[in-house]
């Protein structure tokens, strides 16, 4: 009988968490967690955008203050007459000059012909408007700092999903590894098999049990090294680089040491989550809009300095220059004015309530994340036990096998026992991994 013993010790060793990568991986360059979360953060194509969007509001922000100087404006007016006016002033129409009448004569002025043409330049300064051009650029600063929390949020998220992703490729490469050893173990029964089956010492039923066997692990193989293939994909797609980019992973602890108190961990994450300081930044937005919306009571007072030069004319004075204030009061909007503040003021409100209601939703992710990592830790020593009462369970049922004290098919049970076994394993890891990896987010940490 051929000896299983080589192929026994390897699925052994497949259970444990791999500290050696694949064969055709072996030349990648290596990418550590650090490493990855750090190209990240200079590659991500969803992080440059949040960036981009603070720039898009100081901008913004700029165009708002430029406001507040006097805004200088030039005009040109063409005009072509193509029917002769007069004018005519009739003999002391315009009054008297020390008993004299103005004019003292009929005086008849026609319309020039031709093309006339009027320039002027007008240079206008804001005065009660700089009261709410302020206000504006108030808004459009807090906006810009909503802006950045929303950037850190975004690279929490990246950060969250990279991590994901990357202890994913771990556990899959440990995954594979033990499915590779299992498939070496189906491979040498099924020669046992072969050799029984000539030797009319095993049925033909129980070979094709076997062959069906290796057939499953193989087809398993494969199904894995697809999810890999695909979950580095995903991970360079992360890394804002060409999915194909060949990289092997390194092992992580399995069992982070987060040290934590409830009640400073809720405090903790209610000071640092970008989220938090959002909505606090939202409400000192709804209060500035308030006063915007305040300012439309006030008058719009302007000081303009104009002047003007007219080509071709008779009628009009070739220039003119003038200095002066402008008024404008809409002292009655029937209702607008209300109404724009009391719209505010309830915008306000859900400002603070969305704030109160961020608070608690993450004061309750914060104790809800530490009681999944308790739970995480508290399954890796379950399925680890288990894991190694599977491997002796097949070492047992390999001998008596031999012994031929059991069926074939009890042998083919402890191996099933043991492939689930490491598969939860595997995953009690991925579990604290990421169990791990949520918490840090919740805390806000970076």
């Amino acid at each position: 009988m051929v000896n299983l013993l080589p192929a026994l010790s390897a699925i052994l060793l497949g259970g444990c968490v791999v500290t050696t990568m694949t064969a055709w991986a072996a030349e990648d360059p290596l990418l550590t967690l650090e490493d990855a979360l750090l190209i990240a953060k200079t590659q991500n194509y969803q992080l440059k955008n949040a960036g981009l969007q603070i720039n898009v509001v100081e901008e913004q922000k700029k165009a708002v203050q430029a406001k507040q100087f006097p805004q200088l404006s030039a005009q040109v007016n063409g005009l072509q007459n193509f029917v002769d006016n007069e004018y005519t002033f009739e003999q002391g129409s315009l009054g008297t000059v020390g008993g004299s009448p103005v004019p003292s004569s009929n005086v008849s002025i026609d319309t020039t012909n031709g093309f006339t043409t009027h320039y002027s330049l007008t240079a206008t300064q804001p005065l009660v408007g700089l009261y709410g051009i302020g206000l504006n650029v108030d808004k459009l600063k807090t906006q810009q700092e909503i802006a950045r929390q929303q950037s850190r949020q975004t690279e929490q998220s990246i950060t969250l999903q990279v991590k994901q992703l990357y202890y994913q490729i771990l556990s899959g490469e440990s995954a594979i590894e033990a499915t590779r050893s299992s498939v070496q173990f189906n491979e040498e029964l099924v020669k046992i098999l072969k050799d029984n089956v000539a030797q009319k010492t095993e049925l033909e039923y129980q070979l094709l049990n076997g062959e069906a066997q290796l057939a499953s692990a193989r087809h398993q193989l494969v199904s894995q090294q697809n999810d890999l293939l695909t979950s580095k994909q995903q991970l360079n797609t992360m890394l804002g680089r060409d999915i194909s980019t060949p990289f092997r992973v390194t092992p992580v602890d399995a069992n982070p040491s987060l040290s934590y108190n409830v009640d400073q961990a809720e405090d903790q994450a209610i000071a640092q989550r970008p989220e938090t300081r959002e909505a606090r930044l939202q409400v000192e937005a709804a209060e500035t809009e308030v006063e915007i919306q305040k300012s439309g009571y006030l008058p719009e007072v302007n000081l303009v300095a104009s002047y003007g030069r007219t080509e071709n004319t008779t009628l009009l004075p070739d220039e003119s220059l003038y200095v002066g204030l402008l008024a404008k009061w809409d002292f009655f909007t029937w209702g607008a004015n209300q109404s724009n503040v009391a719209g505010s003021r309830f915008a306000l409100q859900q400002a603070l309530n969305s704030l109160r209601d961020n608070e608690d939703q993450i004061r309750a992710q914060v104790n809800a994340s530490i009681r999944n990592l308790d739970v995480a830790r508290a399954l890796v020593p379950v399925t680890e036990v288990a894991k190694r009462a599977a491997e002796e369970k097949l070492r047992v049922s390999f001998n008596q096998y031999k012994a031929k004290t059991i069926l074939l098919s009890d042998l083919l049970d402890a191996q099933s026992q043991l492939e689930q076994a490491n598969d939860d394993f595997h995953q009690a890891l991925l579990g604290v991994w990421n169990a791990s990896a949520e918490l840090k987010q919740a805390l806000g940490e970076e």
